[in-house]
This record gives structure tokens, C-alpha cells and sequence, in this order.
């Protein structure tokens, strides 16, 4: 195995540094992966930007990538050298240096795992594992629906429920899982993202590029919802649901905490979670996180029912990941799944 590398952030706010760093040894329940598709997420150019967690610098970020292992820790024994894999960094790996996904060989928690079959893609597997776990935990666990079946569509339950950001990465997947546990699903997209987020078979899409006024009239008139999620996370959007809700009051639950959520009326509520950690962290979701990552997850990949976005491959290697993460901030990445290959050079 070659010398290892990674992308640095040395101290808060500061860019990126690529410098060779220690050849990890993988311990007890650990693994090595050839690292070879990080698969990016708004929330990590948000932790670099706006500090938005209390991390430990110097920091190794990224929390999803997928690759080939190279070697096996002892006690593994679900894995061996050579497995196409998939790999989330939760549970104590979320704060490790050696596990973040900004570098050519990190290690990995075996638990963390799900490993692909032929028919599946790095870039599939990668780009769905924490987005999908998102959206298990916020809908099923913290919102109360209903689970969807493996493979099929439950028979609609008569209730409805409102996604915004139906073309994210996150609000694909989450129109996708609602529309098939049952529910009538309501989604905005721009016209330019509108045909992808027809394949999710939301039963109505609502153009968000729209006048405020107009948008809202037009969520108002789909409604009432029974639930209420938001897959965008942004001022705009928080202010939006806000105004949507005051009538009546209520609560919706969102992806990212934002500056305007002090400013929400006093009768609406919103909430967020690391929802990753609820449903892999958490005692009382053990059953959802085996039902998940054993069943949900590598099945729906395999049968090509759960999809990623579309895949944007950026060039460069460990050199190009700055450049992701501004494009991020600055809200140019729209109905795309973003990946770099850490091997290139």
C-alpha cells in the first residue's frame, strides 16, 4: 500500500492542506479502505465555513466514501481484503482523524460497513448510505411514519406529507422512501431538476423558483400535510415553513439549524437532529439500524429501486476537495451527487 494522504483542516475556517500523513494500522473491529469515491455533503462545507460543530483541529473531514479494503483489523470476520464496500463514519469514529473520508486510505468501523454486490456501483453505494440513514431516522423515527416495505409500495394510508427540496441529495431519497411507506407526497423542485424528481413519483411538485407569495400559496394549497420535513436547511427555507405554519401553528423538522430559526413564530416549532446518530447511536433504534443497513439498504442498492442522484465526478483528486466544498457554499450544486477519487493525482 502506498503512502497515505489527506485534505487538513489545520484550524476553524482555514482551507484545506493535502499532506502525507501516518499509515493507519486497522484494530480491533477496524478496517482499511482503499478510499477511491468520497461522496460529499452540504453539512461539510458548513462545519468548515460556519463552525456549525465543536470539533478537534487539526480535523480530517467527510463522513461518507466508498472504496476497496485493503486489510482487516482482528476480530472481523463479516469482511475480508478485497470487498467493494460502502462506509459511513459514525459512532466513535465521527471524531477520529484516522476515519474521516478527505483521504486516500482511512480506516473503518466494521459495524459501518455494507458491501456491495457487482451490480452496485462505489458511487450508488456511497451516495445513498448516510443520505438514505437520514431519512430512515428523521421520517420513520423522529416524524413517526410508517417503514416501507423492501422492494415493493405499501398501499397509500390517506395521509400526505410535504418534502421541500425534492431534488436534494437528502429530499430524493426522502420523497422515494415516503412515496413507497404509503404516503401522498408533496415536493418542490426547480424546472431544471423536475424530470429527476419525477422518477421519485411524488404525486405533486411544486416549482420553487417561484415568487414567495406565489410558492406559498401553492404549498398552502396542496395541504393540509401531516408532516411537515424540510431537506434543505436553509434561512429561506426555515422562514418560508414558518410563515406556512403561523396560521395554525405547528412543527416541521428540518436538516440544519439556521440564523432565522429564533426569528419562526412562537407557535412553530422546528426541529433538527444528527439523524445518523439517532438511528446508529441510539439502544432503542438497534431493530431499525440492523433492518437498515442488513436488509433496507443493500437490497433496495442491489435491486436498483433506492438511486443517488446523478453523479458529478470531479477531477483532481485530494487537490479538488476545496474546491467541492466552496462550490457547496456558494449554491452552485443542484440535483447532483458529488464525488472525488482520492487516488488520482
Amino acid at each position: 500500500m502506498e503512502m497515505n494522504k489527506a485534505a487538513i483542516l489545520k484550524t476553524p475556517r482555514a482551507l484545506l492542506e493535502i499532506e502525507q500523513i501516518e499509515t493507519w494500522l486497522p484494530g480491533v473491529g477496524e478496517v482499511v479502505v482503499r478510499n477511491e469515491a468520497i461522496a460529499f455533503n452540504p453539512i461539510e462545507a458548513k462545519i468548515q465555513r460556519l463552525e456549525m460543530f465543536d470539533i478537534e483541529y487539526p480535523a480530517v473531514l467527510g463522513y461518507t466514501f466508498g472504496g476497496t479494503i485493503e486489510s482487516v483489523g482482528p476480530g472481523v470476520d463479516s469482511f475480508k481484503s478485497g470487498d467493494r464496500v460502502a462506509v459511513a463514519r459514525w459512532g466513535r469514529a465521527a471524531s477520529d482523524i484516522r476515519f474521516g473520508a478527505f483521504q486516500k486510505y482511512p480506516l473503518a468501523l466494521e459495524e459501518n460497513l455494507v458491501k456491495l454486490d457487482a451490480q452496485t456501483s462505489l458511487h450508488e453505494g456511497c451516495g445513498v448510505m448516510a443520505n438514505l440513514a437520514t431519512v430512515v431516522a428523521a421520517l420513520s423515527i423522529c416524524m413517526n411514519l410508517g417503514y416501507p416495505p423492501i422492494n415493493a409500495r405499501a398501499n397509500r394510508n390517506g395521509k400526505k406529507i410535504l418534502i421541500y427540496g425534492g431534488s436534494s441529495s437528502v429530499g430524493g431519497l426522502a420523497v422515494q422512501y415516503a412515496v413507497d411507506a404509503g404516503y401522498e407526497v408533496v415536493t418542490t423542485s426547480s424546472l431544471a431538476n423536475w424530470s429527476l424528481v419525477q422518477r421519485r413519483d411524488a404525486s405533486c411538485i411544486i416549482e420553487h423558483t417561484k415568487p414567495k407569495e406565489e410558492l406559498l400559496e401553492s404549498i398552502k394549497m396542496h395541504g393540509p400535510y401531516d408532516g411537515i420535513f424540510d431537506a434543505i436547511g436553509s434561512p429561506e427555507v426555515t422562514s418560508l415553513l414558518g410563515e406556512l405554519l403561523a396560521g395554525n401553528g405547528g412543527t416541521f423538522w428540518s436538516t440544519s439549524p439556521t440564523p432565522v430559526d429564533k426569528d419562526l413564530p412562537k407557535n412553530v416549532k422546528k426541529e433538527w437532529a444528527s439523524y445518523s446518530d439517532v438511528l446508529v447511536g441510539q439502544e432503542a433504534n438497534q431493530e431499525a439500524k440492523m433492518w437498515y443497513l442488513h436488509e433496507y439498504l443493500p437490497e433496495s442498492l442491489s435491486s436498483g429501486r433506492i438511486f443517488s442522484n446523478p453523479s458529478d465526478i470531479v477531477p483532481g483528486g485530494l487537490g479538488s476537495v476545496q474546491n467541492v466544498l466552496d462550490t457547496f457554499m456558494d449554491g452552485k450544486i443542484s440535483g447532483k451527487k458529488v464525488f472525488v477519487n482520492p487516488q488520482e493525482h
